[in-house]
């Protein structure tokens, strides 16, 4: 007896395939946009020490190229992974606002102040994969959970590379990595950091906690300690916005009510 057709696209491993490594042109597209622009906001001002350099130029944006394409497919490959889990087909998109401000920001700031957007996921449910689970169509919770490995998968990769830190390129891919974690929490269209601070807001607060706290102590402490405390700021920062400012702003807007 075959297996049915429901079935088989009901499999992780044969949705990951199909959905989660294979990427449209128009998504390879925005992908080379996103790791051009980031190259180039990275190695604005490393084109020469006091007079123009050009080999040193092109040398240092291959750099942020390879840096970039790293951070992005670690910021993607971990959305990716659940998306397909919950039975999502995941469609990566630029942001338009990210990539605009990318380079207006390295421009007036003559490159020494780094920042882009990195973008997300959009999810696609897959019928065949969706059917027979409690919501049928997209989830609130199960989009912020994958936009969640994004910034995640930056830290744990930083995280790897800070026991190698000593050494110079090890040292900037894993700041190139803290860069893509710490980018994509910032709550604009386009951006995970959406997906995370709508929806649910308290969740939004855990990911700032864990980002910033282990962006910070990564450069002091070990790993294993950078990842507890992260993560008990992490517990915390969601706890007080859910138990004070969540309940503060319940208790005000009842008040107005009334």
């Amino acid at each position: 007896m075959g297996i049915s057709y429901a079935k088989q696209h009901r499999t992780f491993f044969y949705n990951f395939k199909r959905y989660g490594i294979k990427i449209s042109n128009e998504e390879l597209k925005q992908i080379i946009i996103t790791i051009v622009v980031v190259a180039f906001v990275w190695s604005f001002n490393k084109w020469g020490d006091e007079t123009f350099d050009f080999v040193m130029g092109i040398q240092n944006f291959m750099k942020g190229i390879l840096f970039a394409t790293i951070g992005l497919i670690m910021n993607q490959i971990g959305q990716r992974i659940v998306a397909v889990y919950y039975g999502y087909d995941p469609i990566y998109e630029y942001s338009m606002i990210g990539i605009m401000a990318a380079v207006v920001i390295a421009f007036s700031s003559r490159g020494y102040l780094i920042f882009f957007l990195p973008g997300g996921i959009k999810l696609r449910h897959l019928a065949a994969s969706r059917l027979g689970e409690f919501r049928y169509y997209t989830s609130d919770w199960e989009w912020a959970k994958a936009a969640f490995q994004g910034p995640f998968f930056n830290i744990v990769l930083a995280l790897i590379l800070s026991m190698f830190k000593h050494i110079p390129v090890a040292r900037q891919l894993m700041v190139m990595n803290i860069m893509f974690a710490i980018y994509s929490i910032v709550p604009l269209p386009g951006n995970v950091g959406l997906y995370l601070f709508y929806p649910l807001i308290f969740f939004w607060a855990f990911t700032v906690g864990f980002v910033l706290s282990t962006s910070l102590l990564i450069f002091f402490l070990s790993p294993f300690f950078t990842l507890l405390i992260g993560t008990i700021v992490a517990v915390a920062s969601m706890a007080y916005w859910y138990i004070g400012v969540d309940k503060k702003l319940d208790t005000e807007f009842d008040k107005a009510e009334h």
